[in-house]
């Protein structure tokens, strides 16, 4: 009886506070392709993002720039759990060279791209992510424009 009671009370702790709503699935989980070490040589250097599997409904991930043995540029990144104005979506938080961090909202998802948009931030103003079926992940920073100002990254995994 004692077992059933300390079960009925784990259980009801996992729950959360009472009246609290119950939240969709993890929409983190489907970005599982997204998880992984991505490197994109140039030259003297590299420009790579390692991206933690989702779990408990967020990805982590850090992101540098390295040229003549020198870091040039990192900066922190996650894809975490938000509530909006159309309920629970995502949210990318960069976090570039110790800088506050930036929000983008989740914009777009798909089986294998996912875009995320803060139209109130200088630059970038969109960032995507794309595998596509090479196996090539394709990132996209740009001013939020179709044709706009941007730049491109095409990252292979690495094991």
């Amino acid at each position: 009886m004692r077992a059933a009671a300390a079960l009925l009370l784990l259980l009801a702790a996992c729950a959360g506070p009472a009246g609290a709503p119950a939240g969709p699935p993890p929409v983190a989980d489907s970005l599982a392709w997204l998880a992984g070490h991505w490197v994109m040589p140039v030259p003297g250097g590299h420009v790579e993002e390692l991206w933690t599997a989702p779990a408990g409904g967020t990805l982590y991930g850090v992101g540098r720039s390295v040229a003549d043995d020198e870091t040039r540029f990192f900066e922190f990144l996650a894809i975490e759990p938000r509530d909006g104005a159309a309920g629970r979506t995502l949210a990318y938080v960069a976090r570039p060279a110790g800088r506050p961090p930036t929000e983008f909202r989740l914009a777009e998802i798909g089986k294998r791209r996912v875009v995320f948009v803060n139209p109130e931030h200088d630059f970038p103003r969109r960032i995507a992510y794309e595998l596509r079926g090479d196996g090539a992940l394709h990132a996209r920073v740009d001013d939020g424009a179709e044709g706009g100002e941007g730049e491109d990254f095409v990252y292979r995994r690495v094991d």
